[in-house]
C-alpha cells in the first residue's frame, strides 16, 4: 500500500475545527421543535400526582364521604347494629376460644343472629 502524507491534511482539518459552518436558523428550529416533542412531560409534584391517582375532586369527595360515614357509624351506630367499637373499648370482645365458637357466645357480637331471624 502507498504512504499518505496526511501531514497536509490535518492543517485543513483543524482549520474546519476553528470556524464550525452555521446552523441555518430553520433547521435549528426543526431540531428544538423535534426535541421538544420527544422531552418526557415534567414531573408532577407530589400532591398533584396523588390528586390525580385518587380521581380528582368526585375521587377524593368520595373517600371523603366513606369516611365520614364510617366514623359516624363507628362511633353511634344505629340500633339494629351491634356497637362493636364500644365494646371493643369496654374489653367485652376479647380473643374468642373454641368453646365462645361453640355455643354460640359470638354469634349475637357480630350480628350475625339477626340474619337467621
Amino acid at each position: 500500500m502507498t504512504d499518505f502524507d496526511t501531514d497536509g491534511l490535518e492543517e485543513f482539518f483543524a482549520a474546519a475545527r476553528a470556524t464550525p459552518a452555521p446552523l441555518p436558523p430553520d433547521l435549528q428550529a426543526r431540531i428544538l421543535a423535534d426535541a421538544a416533542a420527544l422531552m418526557p412531560a415534567a414531573p408532577l409534584a407530589w400532591h398533584r400526582a396523588l390528586w390525580q391517582l385518587l380521581g380528582g375532586a368526585a375521587g377524593i369527595s368520595g373517600l371523603v364521604t366513606a369516611t365520614a360515614v364510617g366514623v359516624w357509624l363507628g362511633v353511634a351506630p344505629p340500633a339494629q347494629l351491634p356497637d362493636l367499637a364500644g365494646q371493643v373499648v369496654s374489653g367485652e370482645i376479647g380473643l374468642a376460644d373454641s368453646s365462645e365458637f361453640e355455643t354460640g357466645a359470638l354469634m349475637s357480637v357480630y350480628g350475625w343472629d339477626m340474619e337467621e331471624s
